[in-house]
């Protein structure tokens, strides 16, 4: 009776302590990560082109949010893959808009005058987006050296001053972010230069 007693709470104890959740040695985060604002959570994903950081309203969810800040990378010199990294988050939430990478060569025609469209350019929603997502979409872009970031919120509702300055602060960080990479990429690259010689 005591060795049944025994197995049997050898294999309760087993059952109780069930399947451990697989954990990767190390977070999945793209080379650029800012500080979030405070209000927003935030999640990075790797890639060298495409969407890399997702942010979305505090108590809320990514899957349940109507407002989210998008932020892709285009890298110069670099093949560009023909789908953009992650870029099915995105379309999870905006079905009707599609980003794809710009050509730099793209110039919007003007109807009127087609002799004088050499000063024309397009807007970054043309040039980075085909389709529209929710009611309200901003954009910002920022170009250092041959990284290009286009930060996009897009929301089913108006957004709020505060959010606008948000998205903002989050183009700004970016662009911080990225001017100390290329900063410290720059001195790493003199620095073998040096050794080499």
């Amino acid at each position: 009776m005591g060795r049944l007693f025994f197995i049997l709470f050898v294999l309760w104890e087993f059952s109780a302590c069930g399947v451990p959740i697989e954990t990767p040695e190390l977070d999945e985060r793209n080379e650029f990560v800012i500080k979030a604002p405070e209000e927003w959570g935030y999640r990075t994903f790797v890639g060298k082109n495409g969407l890399i950081g997702v942010l979305w309203p505090r108590g809320t969810s990514f899957n349940s949010t109507d407002t989210a800040i998008f932020v892709f990378l285009q890298t110069e010199g670099v093949k560009l893959p023909k789908k953009p990294d992650n870029i099915n988050l995105f379309t999870e939430k905006c079905q009707k808009a599609k980003f794809m990478f710009s050509t730099g060569d793209q110039k919007k025609k003007s109807d009127a005058d087609d002799d004088d469209d050499d000063d024309a350019t397009l807007s970054i929603a043309e040039e980075y987006f085909s389709g529209r997502c929710g009611r309200t979409e901003i954009l910002f872009k920022e170009v250092i050296d041959k990284y290009t970031i286009v930060v996009f919120l897009a929301s089913g509702k108006y957004i709020s001053k505060k959010q606008l300055a948000d998205a903002k602060k989050v183009a700004a960080n970016y662009r911080k972010e990225i001017e100390k990479y290329v900063k410290n990429s720059s001195v790493s690259d003199s620095d073998e230069e040096k050794e080499e010689s």
